[in-house]
This record gives structure tokens, C-alpha cells and sequence, in this order.
């Protein structure tokens, strides 16, 4: 489901998959609603929310890998460090 598409919905555990600046391909331009975007999907879990980001995610099948990063939407990630929330490293 896409975080626009969940508003007014609220479910007990919400995965937020590609937490990654590919995702947020428009926060340098428009940040305030992107941001605004990101509390729209934080805030539909009612106990747990599990943010996921992957280093390397396949775009297109055609495609090698494309390496992922997540500088261009570090304050989503200040913002959660503020909160006191740490990332926790999965080898699945």
C-alpha cells in the first residue's frame, strides 16, 4: 500500500520498506511535504513500525543492483535518531 493511499487507516504494526533517498527522489526540492509524507506513514502504526533500508535493491529486472543511499534524506533519519530510535543491522 502506498503511504498515500493508507491515510485515515491505522494498523497495529506498519513495514516501511526503502527508507532510501531513491524513494524520497524529490526531498532536496520539496522537503516540507516529503517530510509530511513520512509522518502520513509513521504515524499509521498504532504499536510498532519497522523502518527498512537496503543497500543495494534491483530497480528494474533488466538491471544490475543499483546502490541505495541515504544522505539526500538524512533528517528523516536525524528526526528518528531524535526520537531515540537506532537502526539495527539485519543479514537476511
Amino acid at each position: 500500500m502506498t503511504i498515500h493511499k493508507s491515510k485515515g487507516l491505522e494498523f497495529h504494526t506498519v513495514v516501511f520498506i526503502g527508507l532510501e533517498d531513491s524513494a524520497f527522489w524529490s526531498f532536496k526540492t520539496h522537503a516540507k511535504e516529503d517530510t509530511c509524507a513520512f509522518f502520513v506513514a509513521f504515524s499509521r502504526a498504532e504499536k510498532k513500525i519497522i523502518f527498512m533500508f537496503s543497500q543495494k535493491r534491483v530497480t528494474n529486472p533488466d538491471w544490475n543492483p543499483q546502490t541505495q543511499n541515504r544522505t539526500a534524506i538524512g533528517a528523516l533519519y536525524q528526526l528518528l535518531e531524535q526520537a531515540g530510535i537506532k537502526p539495527e543491522p539485519f543479514a537476511g
